[in-house]
């Protein structure tokens, strides 16, 4: 049965690890990138084929951006064209007045991600700002890490899929060709029954920035690595280029 709920996702793919709530809730789903990596080669098809064969609703509010296109984004400081998408996600929010929205993690991973959340929590703050007296329920998931089913806290949502679920869940994911290589070798690291359980978590703290810790975030520590080795020209580092997006994505005047 549809529901008045939203899924807000960095890549495409990441709705597999929501299958649960995209089976049962079907929800509006949105996307901030194409997941088309270095090659350019856009993997968001595959991810509106799954969402809308569960019944689910893909939006089309704004365009994706290219993974090459948001990485320069944040390198160059480009602050207004993420307000742009923020606006454009909280319009879509208002006009369709969700209850709950799902989203990616904030792990220290992947920049991208992390961005995915803060634009979340900054379009739940908003919304709470204007109306105090009707809560939206906000929950995240992980996407680096398996769920820890015994750190379950209050407020938490968990889910074990049933046999059949499983079976559909394995099948989508491995019937998606450019995720087909990591979903088999995250089952041959963790088995089949890791993708069993899936849990979110209520967000309670919309202003958190970081979470982890290390000095760096995963990606900056990996990113300074490749810059040492001559890999890479630059990286992203989180003080530098993610901590003012974050100030920017929490900022209740994105109109501004």
């Amino acid at each position: 049965m549809k529901t008045n709920s939203a899924l807000i996702i960095g890549h495409p793919g990441h709705e597999l690890r929501a299958f649960k709530i995209l089976k049962d809730l079907k929800p509006d789903v949105y996307i901030l990138t194409d997941g088309s990596g270095q090659n350019n080669d856009s993997r968001l098809h595959q991810s509106i084929k799954l969402i809308e064969s569960l019944g689910a609703t893909y939006k089309y509010s704004f365009i994706p951006f290219p993974d090459k296109e948001i990485y320069n984004i944040i390198l160059s400081g480009d602050l207004d064209k993420i307000k742009q998408i923020k606006k454009q996600l909280l319009i879509s929010v208002k006009e369709n007045n969700y209850s709950e929205i799902y989203g990616d993690a904030l792990e220290g991973f992947n920049p991208t991600h992390d961005i995915c959340r803060y634009i979340i929590n900054g379009i739940v703050a908003e919304m709470e700002k204007d109306n105090p007296q009707k809560p939206i329920l906000n929950y995240d998931f992980l996407l680096d890490k398996i769920p820890d089913m015994s750190s379950q806290k209050k407020n938490n949502l968990s889910f074990e899929l049933s046999p059949t679920e499983l079976e559909m869940k394995i099948k989508a994911a491995l019937d998606y060709p450019e995720l087909k290589a990591e979903v088999e070798m995250a089952i041959e690291r963790f088995g089949v029954s890791s993708f069993s359980w899936e849990l979110y978590s209520r967000i309670t703290d919309l202003n958190q920035i970081s979470n982890w810790k290390n000095p760096f975030p995963y990606y900056e520590e990996i990113g300074r690595k490749r810059v040492a080795s001559g890999a890479y020209k630059n990286c992203i580092e989180f003080e530098k280029h993610i901590k003012p997006i974050a100030e920017i994505c929490l900022a209740t005047t994105v109109f501004n």
